[in-house]
């Protein structure tokens, strides 16, 4: 084997958000905030990461939390499943691998879960372990989530409390800092920092 046949695979931005079904710059953006993979170096000013290191940064759980608002569905998957569950076009949530998720309720209250797992489906990017046969049964709209061929982001939960008042209103997905949730916990109010707050761009 030569030197250069010994050398790691390598992603571009290009090949990284191709992989993840984000734009370039996105993916630049979250690795400067410590959201995705650290990049090995830069090649003409371009991001480039090592593959197996880009990858299996999906594969752990990370001192993040995410918060995202409950619905009628998401409660409903959750009672029924013990999960929360997103397409991987969900911009905000779908790449995240967070140690916690706070469930926002309409009129201000949080419900706090330990993330025990994430699994995907039918995308390139693993979960922090393998996706099991339960999980492929899921049911959504009148179909399994195997069955449907979309690429899902489940997030297997453990009830960790709950927050009786967090503001502002969450309409989307949003990451925190898992010591912003452990606060909350104990105090019972959760204040959703900016994501320049919570995680600053490292440039």
């Amino acid at each position: 084997m030569s030197w250069f046949e010994e050398l790691p695979e390598v992603l571009t931005r290009s090949d990284f958000a191709a992989m993840t079904q984000r734009q370039p710059r996105s993916m630049e953006l979250m690795a400067a905030r410590g959201l995705v993979a650290d990049p090995a170096h830069r090649n003409r000013g371009r991001l480039v990461w090592e593959e197996d290191a880009a990858v299996d940064w999906f594969r752990t759980l990370h001192d993040h939390a995410v918060i995202v608002p409950a619905n009628a569905l998401a409660l409903e998957e959750l009672g029924t499943y013990g999960v929360y569950m997103c397409p991987l076009s969900s911009s905000h949530v779908g790449l995240a691998r967070p140690r916690s998720l706070v469930m926002y309720q309409p009129g201000g209250r949080g419900l706090v879960f330990d993330v025990v797992a994430v699994e995907t489906l039918h995308q390139a990017i693993p979960g922090t372990r393998g996706t099991t046969a339960k999980t492929r049964g899921i049911m959504r709209d009148g179909e399994t989530l195997d069955a449907s061929r979309r690429p899902w982001t489940v997030f297997h939960l453990s009830e960790a409390g709950s927050i009786e008042k967090v503001v502002p209103v969450v309409q989307q997905g949003r990451y925190l800092r898992v010591d912003d949730v452990q606060e909350a916990l104990a105090t019972s109010s959760l204040t959703v920092p900016t994501l320049d707050e919570a995680f600053p761009d490292r440039k």
